[in-house]
């Protein structure tokens, strides 16, 4: 594993970041922190001039924002996020709202991370705010994020937890994220579901497989023919073409 920062999971404290890096040492993993890589081939990689020889190399640079700044016509951050104004409106337009990945706002001189529940927090904001307009009401106070922790999952049955003062690491943050994370599912056969899922996994270390299968019905054939054509020297014979929808 290589990182240029010079810590594993360095958002989180200290310990829990020392307990995640001395975790991945006893699962076999050969970390080096504070480098790049400067080259990608075909035989590996360089990372500080040296040669690591390897046939798979998986390259986790975050992700991409989404496009919604260009259409707006949109100040944006760095990232392309959306820069908005403390209730969630782009500037110019208080009719239009964005949060979630999307979106770009600073609290105490800080951007807020690219997170679920600061997703989650902003668009229960958003809904009330616009459901306070509908009914005539009084605008809420400008959306401020509350932390309720971080959560990270560092191998099998094994995770690191802060909130607050707590910080935990090993089987029971492992627990706590998994109850956490299905409880915020949206229907009960979901969080059966996944629950299912992650005990197979969890006992036996394979992965279910997924099907998603989409049928299409197509319309029902004609029982009789269609009228014959009216004849037409010198044109061509009429086609009958039949489409099927799977």
């Amino acid at each position: 594993m290589i990182d240029g920062a010079r810590n594993v999971l360095g958002t989180f404290a200290p310990s829990l970041s020392e307990a995640a890096e001395f975790h991945l040492q006893k699962l076999g993993v050969e970390i080096h922190l504070g480098h790049n890589v400067e080259k990608i081939d075909s035989d590996g990689v360089i990372v500080a001039g040296e040669r690591i020889t390897s046939r798979t190399v998986i390259w986790t640079a975050g992700v991409t924002s989404s496009p919604a700044g260009k259409w707006l016509g949109s100040q944006t951050d760095r990232a392309g996020r959306v820069r908005v104004q403390p209730d969630l409106s782009i500037p110019g337009n208080p009719e239009i709202f964005v949060v979630g990945d999307t979106a770009s706002l600073d609290q105490d001189g800080r951007p807020l991370g690219g997170v679920a529940q600061v997703a989650m927090q902003q668009g229960h904001y958003a809904g009330k705010l616009i459901r306070r307009h509908v009914a005539g009401k009084r605008s809420p106070k400008p959306f401020r994020y509350f932390d309720k922790g971080n959560m990270a999952v560092v191998g099998k049955g094994w995770a690191v937890l802060e909130s607050g003062k707590i910080h935990i690491h090993g089987l029971f943050a492992w627990l706590a994220w998994a109850f956490i994370h299905t409880l915020y599912l949206a229907q009960l056969s979901q969080r059966i579901s996944v629950l299912l899922q992650w005990g197979w996994l969890f006992l036996t270390g394979q992965r279910g497989s997924r099907l998603i299968v989409n049928y299409q019905q197509s319309e029902p054939a004609q029982t009789t023919p269609p009228p014959p054509a009216p004849p037409n020297r010198g044109a061509q014979p009429a086609r009958l073409e039949t489409t099927l929808t799977k």
